[in-house]
C-alpha cells in the first residue's frame, strides 16, 4: 500500500485535516482564555467561523481535485473532528476553572 492508493490517501488526508482543525481550535481557545468575556466570545466564535469556512473550502478542494474516496475522506475527517471537539470542550472547561471564569 502506498500513499497514492485512493483509500490510504483518503484516510490520511481526512485524519490530517481533522488533526489540523483540532489543533487550531485548541490554539484559538488558548488565545481567548484569560480575556474579558466579550473579547473571549469574539475570539472564540470568530475563530470557529474562520476555521469552519477554511475547512469547508479545503474539503471541497480535496474532493474536487484529488482521487480520494469521498466517503472514507469525510468519515475519517469527522471521526477525528468529533474526538478533537470532545477534547477541546474538556480542556476548555478545565482551563476556565483554572482562570477563574464563572460558568453561567
Amino acid at each position: 500500500m502506498q500513499l497514492t492508493d485512493p483509500y490510504i490517501l483518503s484516510l490520511s488526508l481526512g485524519i490530517g485535516f481533522g488533526l489540523v482543525y483540532g489543533v487550531l481550535s485548541y490554539l484559538t481557545y488558548r488565545l481567548a482564555l484569560g480575556r474579558p468575556q466579550q473579547v473571549f466570545m469574539m475570539v472564540a466564535f470568530g475563530g470557529m467561523i474562520g476555521r469552519l469556512f477554511v475547512a469547508t473550502i479545503a474539503i471541497a478542494l480535496v474532493l474536487a481535485f484529488t482521487s480520494v474516496q469521498p466517503s472514507v475522506f469525510i468519515a475519517s475527517f469527522f471521526a477525528i473532528f468529533a474526538i478533537a471537539l470532545v477534547l477541546e470542550i474538556t480542556v476548555l472547561h478545565r482551563q476556565q476553572t483554572r482562570h477563574g471564569v464563572q460558568r453561567t
